[in-house]
C-alpha cells in the first residue's frame, strides 16, 4: 500500500474539489444558456389619429361650401319685399348646413350681427325643416333646430326676419354664424 502523506492527500483532494466545481460550472453554464433560450419577449403597437369634421352651409340645399368668415358669408335669398321692408313685413330665407368627415360635433348659432341703423328694427327666428324650402307654411311646420349633428347630416333652416319700427331707408347687412364643436 502506498503511503499518503498529508500533503499528496491535500491534492487529490483539491483535484477533486477542482473537479467538481468546474463540472458545476459548466453545468451552470449550460443551464443559464438554456433559460436565456425560454425568455420571450412581445411588444404591440398602435397609431392614433384625431378625428375630423368639415360644416358648411349652402343657399340652394345641393352645394355645400365653406364660409368661414362674415367675409365669405354665403349671400341668402330672402322672400320677396326683404328690400323695401315696411313694419310688420315678414320674409323668410332657406339655408342649409352639412357635416362630413368623422366627427359627430355640437350646433350653436349666435345671434345675428345687425347693423346700427337697423338694430332693434328687426326679430329673428330659425326651425329646422325636412325638406329645403323655406315660405311662412313651412316655417310654421318647421321644428327645433338640433344641437348635435353626425357626420353626413344635413340640417335645413328656415330663417324668419320680421321688421318692426323701421327708419325709411334704413339699410345694412345682418349677418348669421353657426358654430360647429367636435364632441
Amino acid at each position: 500500500m502506498k503511503n499518503l502523506t498529508s500533503g499528496a492527500l491535500s491534492t487529490d483532494r483539491r483535484r477533486k474539489i477542482t473537479a467538481v466545481l468546474a463540472g458545476g460550472l459548466v453545468l451552470g453554464v449550460g443551464a443559464a444558456v438554456t433559460l436565456a433560450a425560454w425568455n420571450d419577449s412581445e411588444f404591440a403597437k398602435s397609431t392614433f389619429t384625431a378625428g375630423s369634421f368639415v360644416f358648411q352651409g349652402s343657399t340652394n340645399g345641393t352645394d355645400f361650401a365653406d364660409h368661414a368668415s362674415e367675409a365669405g358669408a354665403a349671400a341668402l335669398t330672402f322672400s320677396t319685399g326683404f328690400d323695401n321692408l315696411s313694419p310688420d313685413d315678414v320674409v323668410y330665407a332657406p339655408f342649409a348646413l352639412k357635416l362630413t368627415g368623422s366627427s359627430a360635433a355640437d350646433i350653436s348659432a349666435t345671434a345675428p350681427v345687425v347693423p346700427a341703423a337697423l338694430d332693434g328694427a328687426l326679430t329673428f327666428a330659425s326651425v329646422a325643416t325636412t325638406t329645403f324650402g323655406c315660405d311662412a307654411a313651412a316655417f310654421a311646420a318647421g321644428t327645433a333646430v338640433p344641437t348635435t349633428m353626425q357626420p353626413g347630416d344635413t340640417v335645413n333652416l328656415c330663417l324668419q326676419v320680421t321688421a318692426g319700427a323701421l327708419t325709411q331707408g334704413a339699410t345694412g347687412d345682418v349677418v348669421w354664424q353657426w358654430n360647429a364643436v367636435s364632441q
